[in-house]
């Protein structure tokens, strides 16, 4: 394999995990803003530095918070805007750096690279991730029920690479599994495979017996509506990107218990889910010929 010069640049413990992987395989690896993590020797110690000395940038899933305000860096002492990270890729162009690669990046960094690659948009990253969301979705679960898995009666709402793969485990660890789903596509599929299935239109009929409710759909689906529908003492993981499909204060006003499950590759198992983005990494440099 050909060697690169990576930084990678800010991000929890999947980044931590993410440079050790690459430095092993043999890539000049830096970092910035992970402080006092990992085993890695070669931390930058200023923005631009980061930019100059590689040719590519690995960012965090996702890159910002607070709006898109931010880096997200939890392990770096100070707050890093993103209009400073943009400065810095600018101004780094005359030194060669090639490739930003992270997730949801902001636009305003994207229009200062000559390449960039979104991993949030990436089906292989999709499909390698949906398997530790699923589990770790499923040891929330087993933490907060004080029940077992096997006879719950449990609701996905969505069939995508996540819903699809949670449905699937849900049912192998004994749940009664119910799918919400709009798609003829997707209902056959729940059929074909033995699953319970719904439209969105039937929910409040459907909740009136689940106990453990699973969102996947990145749209506000449980409103003040449906969530009177709830059964009082159910459990709602919403495992979709911020700012997610439920109405969390009214939840809370209503003592409805409602648990975002974010980045949980990253929580519950940041050494795999630093394996698959560094094969991701690597699909990305082989596809672009870098």
């Amino acid at each position: 394999m050909k060697q690169y010069r990576i930084t990678v640049l800010g991000g929890d413990m999947r980044s931590v995990k993410l440079s050790d992987l690459l430095a092993k395989d043999g890539h000049n690896v830096h970092t910035f803003a992970l402080d006092n993590t990992g085993n890695i020797a070669q931390r930058c110690s200023e923005l631009g530095e980061s930019f100059i000395i590689s040719d590519i940038i690995v960012g965090p899933i996702p890159f910002s918070i607070n709006n898109g305000v931010y880096l997200n860096a939890p392990f770096h002492h100070e707050k890093i805007e993103i209009s400073k990270i943009a400065e810095a890729a600018y101004l780094s162009q005359k030194n060669n750096t090639k490739l930003l690669i992270g997730g949801n990046i902001p636009s305003q960094l994207k229009s200062q690279m000559p390449e960039w690659e979104d991993l949030l948009t990436r089906d292989d990253l999709a499909v390698l991730n949906s398997v530790p969301t699923a589990e770790g979705a499923l040891q929330i679960a087993m933490e907060e029920l004080p029940y077992t898995i096997r006879g719950t009666k449990a609701l996905v709402c969505g069939m995508g690479r996540v819903g699809s793969t949670l449905a699937r485990l849900l049912r192998n660890v004994g749940a009664e599994v119910t799918v919400a789903a709009r798609k003829s596509r997707d209902f056959a599929i729940c059929e074909a495979e033995g699953i319970n299935f719904c439209t969105y239109n039937e929910l409040p009929k459907v909740l009136e017996n689940i106990r453990l409710i699973y969102n996947t759909v990145p749209y506000k689906i449980f409103g003040s509506d449906l969530l009177d529908a709830v059964m009082p003492d159910s459990l709602i993981i919403d495992l979709a990107s911020m700012p997610g499909g439920i109405d969390f204060d009214y939840a809370a006003a209503h003592h409805i218990r409602a648990i975002h499950a974010l980045s949980l590759p990253g929580k519950v198992a940041p050494v795999g889910a630093a394996l698959i983005i560094q094969k991701v990494v690597y699909n990305i440099l082989n596809e672009k010929n870098i």
